[in-house]
């Protein structure tokens, strides 16, 4: 995997780093973004190992990362 191409528990990581020193809205935005990763793995859509690119198209596949996540988007 080439620098460029990150791996799915490596981009959580560094979203969790982007937290700090932010707006209190910002971080629960980055809270609930990572929360729903998180969720998606745990449903198997995606595993940490695999690269972003590829988990994203897996992700779009089921509709959104909300959907793969097995969350409503509110969205009517």
């Amino acid at each position: 995997m080439t620098a460029r191409m990150k791996d799915v528990r490596t981009y959580i990581e560094e979203l969790e780093r982007t937290k700090e020193g932010r707006p209190e809205q910002v971080k629960e935005g980055l809270e609930i973004y990572i929360a729903l990763w998180q969720k998606v793995i745990e449903r198997g859509v995606v595993e940490e190992t695999e690269g972003i690119d590829a988990a994203l198209a897996k992700i779009e596949k089921e509709g959104g990362l909300y959907a793969a996540a097995g969350e409503s988007s509110g969205v009517n």
